[in-house]
């Protein structure tokens, strides 16, 4: 069995599982916190992947139910259901009866195996390029060390190559009373229509321990713009305000700014927005007015688009938040977080998702703020 994952880290590896298969993929949020990995080959073919990312999901028949008929409305050719939590057995008897391939950390092990995508999974396991054949010899009862010294014979950096991913719509729905919709145990806020997930650039790099082993290699980014707000690119420029929930009251102050690119560079680590969108980079000074911890986490900011909600973009390897996104009493700290919004956008609004946990803000345009994306 595969290890556990992050949810975001599991949609992620989930995409480029598919991405290695063939397929070219565009991650789509629900505000429920399930996602679609929407799937398109060149024969024209088309899938969906339904995420249930967090090991407490509990995968219904009525959710099964739901997925069908949405994939019978769009035509979806291959239709998959994964989790790292758990499946009724009335969603297995409709899975058997429907032909939905379901995934869980259990088959996914085997998916590795059988398609030889370790390197897809050390990318979010960690661990070294030949731990796969190390664990083989192991198991036939070699003494083989822990670990083997492997020295590449060229520079991995002069072989990175970009793997760009193509977003695009893929509704859902926001009605309960339609059948595509989400099922009736989401509790959607009307958002989080579209996230893009990292570009998953690697590179193959043959080592020649018995096997040709592919490792993980780093890409490479660029930078954002904004009218009024300076910043650099090519992508068009996008307006942003935002909307505080909290005037004098507030637990947090947010003294912000942004500009829009079409890549942005972080710790010498390019990220390219994908097709047909651009970058929305939100650099903000974040004071705690509270007596107590106060958490603000990057899945709790949406920035909207004539009226569609995107979340933030995850960057691989790099994150502009705390962990938790926790703030101490008193403590004022730089945090900066991206989203991915259609190129031709010409306004955005940044705001709070609605929720019991989430604090008062306040929001401030400070211009003086370098809305830049930098190594915490």
């Amino acid at each position: 069995m595969i290890p556990e994952l992050e949810p975001e880290d599991f949609v992620s590896f989930l995409g480029d599982l598919w991405g290695e298969r063939g397929w070219d993929t565009t991650v789509q949020e629900r505000a429920n916190g399930t996602y679609f990995i929407i799937g398109e080959r060149g024969d024209g073919r088309r899938g969906v992947l339904f995420v249930f990312p967090t090991t407490e999901s509990h995968v219904s028949g009525q959710h099964l139910r739901r997925f069908v008929t949405l994939c019978g409305k769009k035509g979806v050719d291959v239709a998959v259901v994964a989790t790292q939590g758990a499946y009724a057995d009335e969603a297995r008897k409709i899975a058997d009866a429907k032909g939905i391939h379901l995934l869980d950390r259990s088959t996914l092990e085997g998916t590795v195996e059988e398609g030889g995508f370790h390197d897809v999974l050390r990318e979010y396991t960690g661990g070294g390029p030949l731990d796969p054949i190390l664990a083989k010899l192991r198991a036939l009862g070699l003494p083989v060390p822990e670990t083997l010294p492997v020295e590449l014979p060229f520079d991995p950096a002069k072989m990175q190559a970009r793997v760009r991913s193509k977003l695009g719509g893929y509704s859902d729905g926001s009605d309960d009373s339609d059948a595509d919709g989400p099922p009736p145990d989401d509790e959607g806020d009307g958002g989080g229509r579209l996230d893009a997930l990292p570009v998953s650039p690697r590179t193959l790099l043959p080592v020649v321990v018995a096997a040709v082993l592919l490792v993980v290699a780093g890409s490479a980014m660029g930078a954002l713009t904004v009218p009024g707000i300076g910043g650099g690119g090519s992508g068009s420029d996008t307006a942003v305000s935002a909307v505080s929930t909290a005037g004098a009251n507030a637990a947090l102050d947010i003294r912000w700014n942004a500009k829009t690119t079409d890549s942005i560079t972080v710790n010498g680590t390019a990220y390219d927005a994908p097709e047909n969108q651009t970058f929305v980079v939100v650099r903000m000074n974040v004071t705690s007015l509270s007596d107590s911890p106060e958490q603000l986490s990057q899945k709790q900011l949406a920035l909207e688009v004539a009226g569609d909600r995107y979340g933030h973009q995850p960057l691989r390897n790099t994150t502009g938040f705390p962990a938790g996104g926790l703030f101490a009493p008193g403590e004022t700290r730089e945090v900066w977080t991206v989203f991915a919004v259609p190129a031709d956008a010409e306004s955005g609004t940044l705001l709070v998702r609605s929720g019991e946990d989430v604090p008062g803000v306040r929001f401030t345009r400070d211009t003086s703020v370098s809305a830049e994306a930098t190594e915490l």
